[in-house]
């Protein structure tokens, strides 16, 4: 629920739906006072009304009632008169605009539907509340819950769960909601797509027809049968089938009633009835498919359509794109230059054909376009199509055109200036030929000057026709009319309330190298812009989180290593840019929310053992100890392997704070689990440094390093040679982690982190030719040109810095620093970056600022062995030389207390 919020909450930041501005539309119940002897709690988006002496069990069978925008009010009130009176706790969304967010297109599928949650004290008392609320309700339609069993006609719906909030392990090693299982040992809480009893629980007589009823299915049978699902939104799904009666291969588009709202509040029904007339208007086109027919099975309603053989342009500019992999030459570049060419040329004249029959595409995005083995294109996806007023009626005006504009976008292919008639299409015509050879497109919304420099970088890497770059610049260019573009330059200038004041994103110069690439002045002052915008996004005066960042910081991680406080904290600090007056403040807000987390993990990224590394590496070893004791206090039967959130990050930390025995018993675990011996939570496929055997195999060889025990070097070998047996050759010279049809060079999953592991062992294992062969094959391999995520652990960063460490020429560095300068938007007149998807920006360590600050920084200054504090925790820097080349950009923070901690 918390990924969709931030639509509405914040248009540059990940927020919840806590934040969003509904004060216009709440629910009368929602602003009011609880009855007497009642009491109300806010959270999430959810007004919780209960009674202090109230005697819940921990789990049960709960109750949900859903309700249309137009009803829902009446269901909140209904509700809450029929529990007021007979004692029973419930809670609610607060207010039309939560409602919709819960049932847009976007929401999470689990919780769609949901407006009312009630939880009744025992079997007997559920039977009675849906009877009686199921009278009260009669005729009220809402949006299927998918994850419960519908009960009789109503909106109401019934599962069994947690009642009060509980954490354990999953079978891979996640921390997630949890409730009893037999014995009474903690279990997933498992909250799918689908209605489920868990095995151990006896469903009431009064639900057990309706459960035969549900597992049984629909009489008359879906004449379809389903082969694959492609794609799934709350609005429905789209599958491919064969209809069983011909045995023809179909698209099944899935539209369900009342759910998947766009901006609009149109529903997945309507949009779906829309793109069938659109589909029958256009019908005998060759970029159009064919529609087959139009059925409803169970509640269902779905659209039958030709199957398009081909990949979508999205998988084929993955598959093709010379830089979004290592090795491509330049005749790659002009092969690639030409075929794309050619696919613009063939989806223009597929728009051409939309426009001439009267037709906007409305939606045109890589996604959106299948190529076809003849390399011809076929648009499909027509749900946001709409009809242009010449098209609408006969002798329109202009200014009619400028009314009709679809309600739903993709981000990187639409702009606030040209949504309506044909200029929808003409702008994403222009950002999809910028996006084919730069897919970096979502970023135009954070700085509306951005086209100009992707424009000239497409321009000098790629062998374009003459006049391509111009167009784009002038298709993207937003009209002066438009709201201005604050031309602020980079500055090194202190942060002031006037700073803070101004125009939240300014001009980025159209040039391709934004980013500094040499030990210089330049490169100190850029350094200084990326720690000033993340200093100028705190917010201490929050309890959630203290730096924006990945919306896991909002599941109780909002002081973790990876998105949360403590890994923004350590990348200021080690890149010596802790001087700043408010870092002790941030640094009491860690601790101040390490304290007051109920459901901390355990984990050295995502928990309680990073944090009490950067505690104690910021000076504060006493409360760096305390967090240590709480994390003595959970128990790790069901925690992973890795260095993410397992057992070889908490052993590494225990190694870091001297608990040589403490680590030895977690490695001792994980030897046991490579043999084969003990079974460990975690995915069978996991792989690379955060959640793969590289984890464990740094764990093993801190062991050695600190206890001379050969053992410990065998087990990091083996380790070792787990990982690398998932990966290839993908060209000649390299070594990547292969993933299907896919070379991951990335640090978390792919080849970088392997190699940094590599690495790790070497040190102490010189004399092995194989490894370090491939150590050097992954090395030389990550020089990947442009991908598409900036982030230190899935991205651009992530390369930087694994060619740093393990010292690669410098040379190899240029293209990540100009990838990052690709990436880099303004965020108050300082630099900044989106996260993965480009969506939103982050100042989290994992996704954002922090992580490419100290990636950057640790290039810049000639790697890890030449800082004073290791960049990545628990990380060995490697052993090399003396440095010859300058020293670091910054001198190193002193040791002990950080600047400006207090006393």
């Amino acid at each position: 629920m918390l990924a969709q919020g931030h639509l509405v909450a914040d248009p540059f930041f990940v927020e919840t739906l806590d934040r969003i501005e509904d004060a216009a539309d709440r629910f009368a119940r929602a602003a009011g006072p609880p009855p007497p002897g009642w009491q109300r709690a806010e959270r999430g988006g959810w007004v919780n009304i209960h009674r202090p002496e109230a005697r819940l069990p921990r789990q049960g069978w709960k109750v949900h009632a859903s309700a249309t925008a137009a009803r829902a009010e009446h269901v909140v009130d209904t509700v809450w008169d029929y529990c007021t009176q007979r004692g029973i706790c419930f809670k609610f969304l607060r207010s039309a605009t939560v409602l919709k967010q819960v049932n847009s297109k976007q929401a999470p599928r689990s919780a769609g539907g949901k407006l009312v949650t009630v939880y009744p004290a025992g079997e007997e008392e559920l039977e009675r509340t849906l009877t009686d609320l199921s009278a009260l309700l009669r005729g009220v339609e809402g949006p299927y819950v998918l994850s419960d069993l519908r009960w009789d006609e109503g909106p109401l719906y019934v599962r069994y769960g947690g009642f009060s909030l509980a954490y354990c392990f999953s079978p891979e090693g996640e921390y997630v909601p949890a409730m009893e299982g037999p014995g009474g040992v903690l279990v997933p809480d498992v909250r799918g797509t689908s209605f489920r009893v868990p095995p151990w629980v006896e469903a009431p007589a009064f639900l057990g027809a309706r459960i035969r009823a549900a597992k049984a299915g629909t009489p008359g049978g879906f004449p379809y049968r389903v082969e694959k699902a492609l794609h799934f939104s709350n609005g429905g799904g789209v599958y491919r089938a064969v209809e069983r009666g011909s045995g023809r291969r179909v698209v099944l588009r899935e539209a369900r009633p009342h759910a998947g709202l766009d901006d609009s509040g149109t529903d997945a029904v309507a949009r779906l009835e829309r793109e069938h007339a659109v589909l029958q208007r256009l019908a005998g086109l060759d970029c159009v498919p064919r529609v087959y027919a139009r059925t409803r099975h169970w509640e269902h309603h779905f659209l039958v359509e030709e199957l398009i053989e081909g990949e979508t342009l999205q998988e084929a500019v993955g598959r093709r794109h010379p830089l979004l992999r290592h090795g491509s030459g330049e005749e790659d570049v002009a092969s690639y230059t030409r075929w794309a060419c050619d696919v613009l040329g063939r989806i223009e004249k597929a728009v051409a054909e939309l426009h001439a029959r009267g037709i906007v595409f409305g939606d045109l995005q890589p996604g959106n376009i299948i190529v076809r083995p003849d390399g011809s294109v076929c648009l499909v996806d027509f749900e946001t199509a709409f009809e242009t007023a010449e098209g609408a009626s006969e002798g329109a005006s202009a200014q009619d055109d400028a009314g009709l504009r679809p309600v739903l976008g993709t981000p990187g292919f639409t702009a606030a200036w040209a949504r309506s008639g044909r200029a929808v299409d003409t702008y994403a015509l222009a950002a999809l030929a910028l996006a084919l050879f730069c897919p970096l497109t979502p970023l135009l919304r954070f700085d509306r000057a951005k086209y100009a420099q992707l424009a000239g970088w497409v321009e000098g890497r790629f062998p374009v026709p003459p006049g391509f770059g111009d167009r784009l610049r002038r298709e993207l260019a937003p009209p002066a009319s438009s709201v201005p573009i604050t031309n602020e330059p980079i500055t090194n200038e202190p942060i002031t309330n006037e700073r803070i004041a101004d125009e939240p994103f300014a001009h980025t110069a159209p040039d391709d190298s934004p980013w500094p690439q040499e030990r210089t002045a330049d490169g100190r002052a850029a350094l200084d812009s990326l720690r000033e915008g993340i200093l100028l996004s705190a917010t201490p005066e929050r309890e959630d989180r203290l730096f924006p960042g990945d919306v896991r910081q909002f599941d109780d991680q909002g002081a973790s290593l990876a998105f949360g406080a403590a890994g923004v904290l350590h990348a200021l600090y080690v890149t010596g840019r802790a001087e700043h007056p408010a870092f002790g403040d941030h640094v009491d807000w860690l601790v101040r929310a390490c304290e007051r987390t109920r459901w901390p993990r355990p984990g050295l990224y995502d928990g309680l053992a990073g944090i009490a590394y950067v505690l104690d590496e910021l000076g504060r070893p006493g409360e760096a100890r305390e967090v240590l004791a709480r994390l003595d206090g959970i128990g790790l039967q069901g925690c992973g392997a890795g260095l993410f959130g397992g057992l070889a990050g908490i052993g590494l930390t225990r190694l870091h704070f001297g608990d040589a025995d403490g680590a030895a018993q977690l490695a001792d675990r994980l030897a046991r689990a490579l043999a084969g011996r003990e079974q460990v939570a975690g995915r069978p496929d996991a792989v690379g440094l955060t959640h793969g055997w590289s984890g464990p195999a740094l764990l093993f060889t801190g062991l050695y390093a600190r206890t001379g025990e050969q053992e410990w070097l065998r087990h990091a070998e083996t380790a070792l040679a787990r990982d690398l047996g998932h990966c290839g050759v993908p060209r000649e010279g390299q070594v990547h982690v292969r993933e299907g049809q896919r070379w991951l060079p990335a640090l978390d999953r792919g080849s970088a982190g392997i190699a940094l592991a590599l690495d790790a062992y070497l040190q102490h294992r010189p004399d092995d030719p194989h490894f370090a062969l491939l150590r050097d094959r992954m090395r030389d391999g990550l020089g990947t040109e442009l991908l598409l995520s900036p982030g230190l652990l899935d991205g651009q960063a992530g390369l930087l810095y694994g060619l740093a460490h393990l010292a690669g020429p410098d040379s190899a560095l240029v293209p990540h620093l100009r990838s990052l300068g690709l990436h880099c938007v303004r965020f108050q007149g300082r630099r900044a970056f989106a996260l993965d998807g480009l969506l939103r920006l982050s100042m989290d360590l994992a996704t954002g600022a922090a992580g490419v600050l100290l990636a950057v920084h640790t290039a810049l200054a000639g790697g890890p062995a030449r800082m004073a504090h290791p960049p990545l925790p628990l990380l060995p820097p490697p052993l090399l030389p003396p440095p010859l080349s300058p020293p670091p950009l910054s001198p190193p923070a002193p040791s002990g207390r950080p600047p400006g901690s207090g006393p």
